[in-house]
């Protein structure tokens, strides 16, 4: 009996972070193919952090947390 108890809690910690990897990488490939396809419903969703930029230069990057920081531009930079 108590060996049966043992392989019953191995296989509990075997399929708890089993389980979870699988729900991380099934949220990351939803949320892609979401984006794929332009989902309005993006905009809505309580799972999803929408972060709003306006006037942002193109190519801009937004990264989470950052602090801001004005840069002079170097004049004598090659262009």
């Amino acid at each position: 009996m108590l060996e049966l108890f043992l392989w019953f809690i191995a296989f509990v910690c075997l399929a708890l972070p089993s389980w979870l990897l699988y729900n991380s990488w099934n949220k990351s490939r939803l949320l892609n193919e979401r984006l794929t396809q332009c989902d309005d419903n993006l905009l809505t969703d309580s799972g999803v952090k929408v972060t709003q930029i306006v006037s942002a230069p193109v190519g801009t990057t937004v990264t989470e947390n950052a602090t801001l920081v004005m840069a002079p531009v170097n004049s004598n930079e090659i262009r």
